[in-house]
């Protein structure tokens, strides 16, 4: 079993227009463990908030120090581990399936996968049965005259020759064959500071942990599974509910979008979906309401601060399950979750505006709600840290044109800049080799 260090970042507006991120993930941060996984990542020097901008959605605080990674235990119980199996399989291709429309004259053409099959056979036009690649079976576009008896239609054999619906082993994509990736190389720019950013921490995290929100995506085939441990001391409302899934993944595809087209990533969107919701013992009425896909739990860590916060099982957290197998999870695979959305009225320490890492997300419940359904800086900077990116606090290298959503004060954008969308590229392109995708 692996015991993973809590990987967390904490962000805090100081003063009316700051926004200062304290260190969590730099280079030096000292860890605690306990037999068998983590038992929170201590604090580190904190920073005095200046000048600035406000980011969307935080709330106003003054400056002071704060503990970078939360109270011990942020990320979880004492416990977290994980098996060190490597991350899933690339799904391409589609299942053969009757997904082909009748022919204008004939017998019904038998099509790939549904949506892929093949165009509509009219009156037998050779090859329009269906599109070469698209997941089909070899002669699936239509047997020697499947377009029509004589004269019903066209000629016999107008149908399409065998094999023209769809070559065996067709790709992704309308491809034939397996996706071949190719790799641009990053504008001059910004290509210093992501091979500096790989080499000094990124490349370490990526291969020595297996619970990035790329692994999340990829063993999830598309989607990533959320728990939300609601520590605030009112009851969610119905639009957050029912809001919350969508809200997340905005956030998710800010980042995720830049994969779409690049090195043969199979989404061009990531889901996510609320499988889990955790609650103090006697709140269960607030979630009553939630659709039977989604458990309620009332399991409390004594170990958070405030303690006994709600807490999503381990037992069904991708977080300590890096084999991605869920024997003990109530409900099985199908309820289990890869990043939690850790919500409170505030955050111990002061002023934090949000905690991350590649267990989830921590805040203020109010600063989450008000930025919901918008980008947003401080959520999408410690969702970078859920793809191992660190934080450059003490950082003496290259800065990317255009700035980084991970060096405050760099940028003032509420999305990745491009020197964030290179580095989340270098970063598939590196797991892609290490994970044998």
């Amino acid at each position: 079993m692996k015991s993973p260090k809590l990987l967390a970042c904490c962000a805090l507006f100081s003063g009316a227009t700051a926004l200062c991120v304290v260190g969590c993930d730099s280079p030096g941060t000292a860890y605690t463990e306990a037999t068998g996984g983590a038992s929170g990542q201590t604090s580190s020097t904190g920073a005095t908030g200046s000048g600035g901008m406000t980011g969307t959605g935080g709330a106003t605080s003054s400056g002071g120090t704060i503990a970078s990674g939360g109270s011990t235990s942020s990320g979880g119980a004492t416990g977290m581990g994980g098996n060190t199996s490597s991350g899933g399989s690339m799904s391409t291709g589609g299942a053969s399936s009757s997904g082909g429309t009748s022919s204008g004259a004939g017998t019904t053409a038998s099509g790939g996968s549904t949506g892929n099959g093949g165009n509509p056979v009219t009156a037998g036009a050779t090859g329009t049965g269906g599109r070469a690649g698209t997941g089909g079976r070899a002669g699936s576009g239509g047997s020697s005259a499947d377009g029509g008896s004589s004269a019903a239609g066209g000629a016999t054999g107008t149908g399409g020759n065998a094999s023209t619906g769809g070559s065996t082993g067709g790709g992704t994509g309308g491809s034939t064959g397996p996706c071949a990736p190719t790799w641009q190389d990053p504008p001059t720019n910004v290509s210093a500071w992501i091979d500096e950013s790989w080499n000094a921490q990124l490349g370490n995290n990526v291969k020595n942990r297996k619970d990035w929100l790329i692994d999340n995506a990829m063993m999830g085939k598309g989607q990533i599974n959320l728990c939300v441990r609601w520590g605030a001391t009112s009851a969610p409302t119905a639009a957050v509910k029912t809001g919350m899934a969508a809200a997340v993944e905005k956030w998710f595809n800010d980042w995720f979008t830049n994969l779409a087209d690049y090195g043969c990533f199979p989404y061009s969107h990531i889901t996510a979906k609320v499988t889990g919701w955790a609650v103090r013992p006697g709140n269960e009425s607030w979630v009553s309401d939630l659709d039977s896909s989604v458990k309620v739990y009332t399991e409390t860590d004594p170990g958070t601060d405030p303690p006994n916060e709600p807490k999503c099982p381990d037992t069904c957290s991708f977080f300590t399950n890096w084999s991605h197998t869920f024997p003990n999870c109530p409900g099985g695979e199908a309820f289990h979750t890869d990043y939690w959305l850790w919500l409170d009225d505030t955050l111990p320490g002061s002023g934090a505006a949000a905690v991350g890492g590649d267990w989830g997300l921590r805040m203020p419940v109010n600063n989450f709600v008000s930025s919901m359904g918008k980008s947003n800086l401080v959520i999408e900077h410690e969702m970078g840290h859920g793809f191992g990116f660190q934080d450059y606090y003490d950082w003496t290298g290259a800065t990317p044109a255009g700035g980084s959503l991970m060096i405050v004060g760099s940028t003032s954008s509420q999305v990745p800049t491009v020197g964030d969308q290179w580095l989340l590229r270098r970063t598939w392109k590196e797991m892609k080799t290490l994970r044998g995708w």
